[in-house]
């Protein structure tokens, strides 16, 4: 049996047929920048997510440039985030000229540490402009703890929600009667911004590159709109140094019909992370994803964790079954990064589990039967294994 790492036409069947029409009906209207259905589509991801504004734009890296762009970022400013994550991240503060300061991670959850955040703004305090968790695998970081953190210290918020679309976090509120209100947030929801990626893999993907911005606060939309746009005010009259980074009107299109499927698609995801949880469970030394009490995970990826990550992952591919690592080099150890960041103490966490880390195949129409054939591959490597070393 073959099982691929990821395989995105079992679930783009299922709207192949709406998705022809509204590309179709694109390229015949001949709209293709900024039309109709990036407009549409940003009123209907709004809705999703929560927020008064979504601004589409090109990449997901576009949206987290443009962000901290919109949010005065620039040189001599600091902006916390974490080392265990894509390079987009990092890579977009390096752009504005402010420095990156890596802090290390939950080992629970794999997120940025809100203890470690905590020490960072004790370190470098009056420094720090911004924090950027990221969302990691689709499993919300700790925002109650870290916005409030934040906003005791005037420090924005950029959510980077690129693998974590639809994922819900539960905020338990006391008002001054000491009654408890329990309020449901959707990440991208609750920072100053949020930043998603629609690449193809992507819980929400189109069909090439594409991203969105989210927020509350309407001065920033339109800056954000302006910038994506050449800093365009209205036709040659320019108010920012801006960039071409519109979302196209053709993703636009197969993101609206994609997006009416994502609750959906997010469920089957769940679903599949459940059976693998239970058929994981005490199996070697391996560590299935663990999930905060107040949250959703999404699982954009399903991540193990085992000391013999690398032995098992050749023994996955021999059997057929696709693998990856996400993030196996932490940013803090590439090459691009030599003397581009700070840190507050050790990222020795991150640098445990970034060797550990291997993540298994899950997408929405993934058959039953070839997840129990990974589960029973698995056990068979282990058994195998134990058996060796009894030798």
């Amino acid at each position: 049996m073959r099982v691929p790492f990821i395989d995105i036409n079992v679930s783009d069947n299922l709207a192949q047929d709406e998705i022809k029409k509204s590309v179709l009906s694109v390229i015949e209207r001949k709209e293709f920048i900024l039309g109709e259905e990036v407009k549409k589509f940003e009123e209907e991801f709004a809705k999703f997510v929560g927020c008064r504004y979504a601004i589409g734009v090109s990449s997901g890296s576009t949206a987290l440039l443009l962000s901290l762009r919109a949010l005065g970022i620039k040189q001599g400013d600091y902006v916390v985030t974490t080392p265990f994550t894509f390079t987009a991240t990092a890579e977009s503060v390096i752009h504005t000229g402010a420095t990156v300061v890596f802090v290390d991670i939950d080992e629970n959850t794999y997120n940025i540490s809100v203890e470690a955040i905590k020490k960072c703004i004790e370190k470098y305090r009056g420094k720090i402009k911004a924090v950027l968790p990221v969302h990691l695998y689709g499993q919300p970081c700790e925002m109650d703890s870290i916005k409030t953190l934040c906003e005791k210290n005037n420090i924005k918020i950029i959510e980077d929600a690129a693998q974590a679309h639809g994922a819900l976090l539960f905020f338990q509120i006391r008002k001054e009667s000491k009654q408890r209100k329990d309020i449901i947030k959707k990440v991208g929801a609750i920072g100053d911004v949020g930043c998603f990626s629609f690449y193809p893999t992507k819980n929400l993907g189109c069909y090439g590159d594409g991203g969105a911005i989210t927020t509350n606060n309407e001065e920033l939309y339109q800056k954000l709109l302006r910038l994506r746009n050449h800093g365009r005010v209205e036709h040659y009259l320019y108010q920012h140094i801006g960039y071409n980074a519109r979302l196209d009107n053709l993703q636009a299109a197969v993101l609206l019909i994609k997006l009416k499927y994502l609750d959906r698609w997010n469920k089957e995801r769940q679903k599949i992370a459940k059976i693998y949880n239970e058929g994981l469970s005490n199996v070697g030394d391996i560590i299935t994803p663990y999930v905060s009490e107040n949250v959703t995970h999404v699982y954009h990826l399903y991540v193990i964790r085992t000391k013999y990550r690398d032995e098992l992952m050749k023994y996955l591919n021999l059997n057929k079954i696709g693998c990856a690592v996400q993030y196996g080099v932490p940013l803090h150890l590439q090459p691009a990064y030599k003397g581009l960041y700070k840190t507050v103490d050790s990222l020795k966490t991150t640098e445990k589990i970034a060797k550990e880390v291997l993540s298994l195949p899950i997408y929405p129409g993934l058959e039953l039967s070839k997840v129990e054939y990974v589960i029973k591959t698995i056990k068979k490597f282990f058994k195998t294994r134990i058996g060796r070393s009894k030798k």
